[in-house]
């Protein structure tokens, strides 16, 4: 069966594949390709994109790598479910062509919020006082508005692997260097940029449980890291406010 090809614009002289992938990818998330249909042959979409059969080649690695199309040799490239996909399409699902997902980023704080208070909770009891000054440097990075706000949320990420390395348990530093590599992808940071709120507002909740960890108290020290993790919260709130409706995702479940 002929699939009639979405227009596409021609790429940026970046690396050709990179572009084209990136084009083909959103067309998916849209549901332009729905799941179970194929993509248009390589020849069609090579003179589309006006690029050689080669970068579409290319483009289609990249889509099958992030777990986007099934390639079958001689039966070409399938759509997938997108549930089937990486996580690491949850940055682009979320902010893309200047709409933001109020929905996706409800469902990854659902699951963000209970991950952290445990990984957070074994954090504080196996803390030790040699672990403080790191928790304190990045205190200080996010209180200081000289600096960028970007650079700010990037030390709270860092504070996210600080406390997964308190823990001494491999899988939460594998888990928690993955969630930071993820909330720093460039559709996150730009959904960040819609934020008018001051980072600093995270830093009395710091210091509520670094006090409290000082005075060995680690039940306290629990209480204030629930507080500062319940912050995030607020994001979902600041988007619904600050940015325009998302257009309608056609990804399957």
């Amino acid at each position: 069966m002929r699939v009639e090809i979405v227009p596409f614009r021609a790429p940026a002289r970046r690396r050709l594949h990179e572009d084209v992938a990136e084009q083909l990818r959103d067309a998916i998330l849209d549901a332009r390709f729905p799941a179970g249909r194929k993509l248009p042959p390589e020849r069609e979409l090579a003179q589309e994109f006006g690029v050689n059969r080669t970068s579409v080649r290319e483009a289609i690695k990249v889509l099958e790598g992030l777990g986007l199309v099934t390639v079958r040799q001689g039966d070409g490239a399938t759509v997938r479910p997108v549930v089937d996909a990486s996580l690491e399409l949850l940055g682009p699902m979320i902010s893309r062509g200047g709409c933001v997902d109020l929905g996706l980023v409800a469902e990854m704080t659902e699951v963000m919020r209970p991950m952290l208070l445990e990984m957070g909770r074994l954090a504080i009891e196996r803390c030790r006082p040699a672990d403080l000054p790191a928790i304190r440097a990045l205190r200080d990075v996010v209180a200081d508005a000289a600096r960028d706000r970007e650079a700010r949320f990037q030390a709270l990420h860092d504070l996210l692997v600080v406390l997964a390395d308190m823990t001494r348990n491999r899988v939460w530093q594998m888990v928690a260097r993955r969630l930071r590599n993820l909330l720093r992808q460039e559709p996150l940071a730009t959904a960040r940029a819609r934020l008018r709120r001051d980072p600093a507002r995270f830093v009395p909740r710091i210091d509520a449980c670094l006090d409290a960890l000082d005075r060995r108290r680690p039940a306290e020290a629990a209480t204030a890291l629930q507080r500062l993790i319940a912050v995030l919260g607020d994001v979902g709130a600041d988007l619904e406010q600050r940015s325009p409706k998302p257009r309608a995702r056609g990804a399957s479940r």
